[in-house]
């Protein structure tokens, strides 16, 4: 394949996930030399090699595919999607995670489904899929995924958002039985502050009203 291959992200522009670039000393040099002069659509690597390669020639989108579900899907597409992420055999060669990433949710469901505005890239499916993939890694590399305390306040501050909004998938109203979720080897989970950050789960999991729960995360 040539120089530069990609998949379409949207409209006219590529998704900078998996490409085919050419090694060269010159390319490298014009990407550092205006890496002050454009300034990227979305702020990230993608938007700048955009404005670079104005001219790009397209893969298959099974060597890349979004989990994304397009606001003008219908039914049958969205279908099609949801079969594609737990094909078994799969049938895609890379499934890009868009929005949350799985290893930083509860492995209980897709915690896009949370985030109102993260609601088109959640699938319990591909969810699902990634952790199959996570449970046959080592226990060495499985400690790579692990949740900071941090990152933990977030998931249930959007837990007790969603819940407030009644949102209607009704994810919310799962019991999180990750385990990752009492696993900690921050200085915050040493003694008495690791029984308090427990008791405050606890809490949460026995419909402790929204108001206080709030005050609890942010403690966190």
């Amino acid at each position: 394949m040539p120089e530069i291959s990609a998949i379409g992200n949207n409209g006219t522009l590529f998704n900078s996930g998996v490409m085919v670039i050419e090694p060269s000393n010159c390319t490298f040099q014009l990407l550092m030399d205006h890496i002050g002069d454009i300034e990227s659509y979305n702020g990230g690597d993608q938007g700048y090699l955009n404005e670079i390669f104005t001219w790009w020639h397209r893969i298959p989108s099974h060597m890349n595919f979004l989990k994304h579900f397009w606001e003008g899907d219908v039914e049958e597409t969205k279908a099609l999607k949801t079969y594609l992420f737990g094909a078994d055999p799969p049938t895609l060669h890379v499934l890009h995670y868009l929005g949350l990433k799985p290893w930083l949710c509860f492995r209980d469901y897709d915690c896009n489904w949370n985030v109102d505005n993260l609601q088109e890239f959640a699938s319990d499916v591909a969810h699902a899929r990634w952790w199959k993939v996570h449970d046959r890694m080592t226990t060495y590399l499985q400690s790579f995924c692990l949740l900071s305390e941090k990152q933990k306040g977030q998931l249930e501050w959007d837990r007790i958002q969603a819940r407030k909004a009644n949102s209607s998938d009704g994810h919310w109203k799962r019991t999180i039985t990750d385990p990752r979720r009492n696993i900690c080897n921050e200085e915050i989970c040493n003694g008495k502050k690791k029984e308090k950050l427990s008791d405050d789960r606890n809490r949460l999991d026995h419909g402790f009203n929204a108001s206080s729960s709030t005050k609890i995360i942010s403690k966190l």
